[in-house]
């Protein structure tokens, strides 16, 4: 008399192999997932700062247009000149929940032409022209893009 096996799944040694090799690729690739948050978060402080630079830059023309004159050197958002920080509103809309989440907007100017933004959200800096990286984020200043 023949017995008659019916063997159905997976036998131990397979199951515990498959548990392997994912593991194996989880440990691969979870620390490099994790750059790319921070790398995400960067860029997006970087894209903030362009969008200051070119505001400022907008408003400073319609300054100049309207007779009035800022002075070089370091300014931030809101900063007290009142008719720039609505003009750099109405170019950045998003400058004020930025300002409101604990962040800051910091510009430089000389002789009536922006030469810098920095932008952060307490966490993340951004720079224009000068853009941030995850090796620099936390010690870059507008010093730092002042000079290039």
């Amino acid at each position: 008399m023949r017995m008659r096996k019916n063997v159905k799944g997976f036998i131990l040694v397979e199951l515990i192999v498959v548990i392997e090799i994912i593991g194996i690729l989880a440990a691969i690739l979870v620390p490099s997932m994790l750059g790319y948050i921070k790398k995400s978060k960067v860029a997006s402080m970087n894209s903030s700062a362009k969008s200051l630079f070119d505001a400022v830059a907008t408003a400073l023309i319609e300054e100049d247009a309207e007779g009035h004159t800022i002075s070089s050197g370091d300014h931030s958002y809101p900063g007290g000149e009142e008719r720039m920080d609505e003009k750099i509103q109405d170019y950045f809309a998003s400058i004020d929940e930025l300002i409101t989440r604990g962040g800051h907007a910091d510009y430089t100017i000389k002789s009536m032409a922006v030469i810098a933004a920095s932008c952060g959200d307490g966490n993340y800096n951004g720079g224009y022209p000068v853009a941030s990286t995850i090796d620099n984020y936390s010690t870059f200043t507008l010093t730092d893009a002042s000079r290039t």
